[in-house]
């Protein structure tokens, strides 16, 4: 039986800023390329190893729901072939060299694994031309990387899993253990990603707005959406990325009009939003509105509230009025 991925989504972890890569040699590892062609074959039949697990020397700084990316090293076709989070935190087990050092371990939740003999992986040479700050050759340990990387690295891989998204998703359907999550989960994890670390005007954390402006939809669309409504305009997140996360083209096409293009007048930009038809999108701007309104109110910032009031009267009389 031939196989080229393995995918598995079962349950998602809390976000976390830290990211490993693990490295891998078959030809020095207890871990063979013959172990991977074996437990391919049995994950695609729907079994799946919980019990999967990995040597990492940061222990100290690793923890449950950690990213790793692992990537094949040596001989052969050799890069970036899969991709996961942590399901434990370290634990100390026996040296699988049979050196006797101290070794410490943690199991693995695989969001995709790609054969590196069988399927196209992200090569050696993409990852020197794209990060020259790591080693992409050598060693067979692990590696924490700073945040920059870590993102350069996810970008890196939702256009790796863009390109192959038909098999990808053809792997997916065909594993009995693929349990996808609901868009809102995704909507709500992509999120609280994206606006990791940011900040509003008042020091608050930036995903409690979309979060709120989620919270506040009355049907799954809107919470969808609301979720999402920033994503694009204030990060890094594309509406490609979205796509590649499967949301629906009504959900794409509603993001897309909220999407704020800073050339377009403000008042422009929410007549077009009203004009379009589209009822979710106009419901969330809604939305978006009464919640930036009040928080404007609360922290003082006025010119923002004029303009806030100005646009929610707007939408408020179309709404009433019925215009198209």
């Amino acid at each position: 039986m031939e196989l080229d991925i393995k995918l598995s989504i079962n349950k998602r972890h809390d976000y976390s800023h830290n990211t490993f890569i693990l490295r891998w040699n078959p030809a020095i590892s207890s871990y063979t390329m013959a172990r991977l062609d074996g437990d391919m074959e049995e994950w695609a039949k729907g079994y799946w190893d919980c019990d999967f697990d990995w040597s990492i020397n940061e222990h100290q700084r690793a923890r449950k729901g950690d990213r790793f990316f692992m990537l094949r090293v040596g001989e052969g076709n050799t890069g970036l072939f899969a991709a996961g989070r942590f399901l434990s935190n370290p634990e100390r087990g026996e040296d699988w060299s049979g050196q006797g050092r101290e070794v410490y371990y943690m199991q693995m939740d695989f969001e995709a694994v790609f054969h590196p003999e069988r399927s196209e992986i992200i090569t050696t040479e993409e990852l020197e031309r794209e990060i020259e700050s790591i080693d992409w050759r050598g060693g067979h340990t692990s590696e924490m990387v700073d945040a920059d990387t870590a993102d350069r690295l996810e970008l890196m891989w939702r256009d790796f899993i863009g390109r192959n998204k038909s098999l990808y998703l053809h792997r997916a359907a065909r594993n009995l253990n693929y349990d996808a999550r609901s868009d809102i989960d995704k909507a709500v994890e992509i999120a609280s990603k994206a606006h990791a670390a940011d900040y509003d005007l008042d020091g608050n954390p930036t995903i409690l707005h979309p979060l709120a402006v989620g919270m506040m939809g009355r049907t799954d669309a809107e919470r969808i959406v609301g979720f999402l409504h920033d994503v694009v305009e204030d990060t890094r997140y594309t509406f490609a990325d979205l796509e590649d996360e499967g949301f629906s083209e009504e959900i794409i096409s509603a993001l897309r009009l909220l999407t704020h293009d800073k050339e377009t007048p403000y008042m422009e930009y929410i007549e077009n939003i009203c004009r379009s038809g589209c009822q979710t999108a106009i419901n969330v701007k809604r939305n978006d509105l009464r919640h930036n309104l009040a928080r404007g109110k609360e922290g003082g910032h006025m010119r923002c509230v004029e303009k806030h009031t100005v646009a929610l009267a707007y939408i408020e009389a179309f709404l009433k009025n019925g215009r198209k």
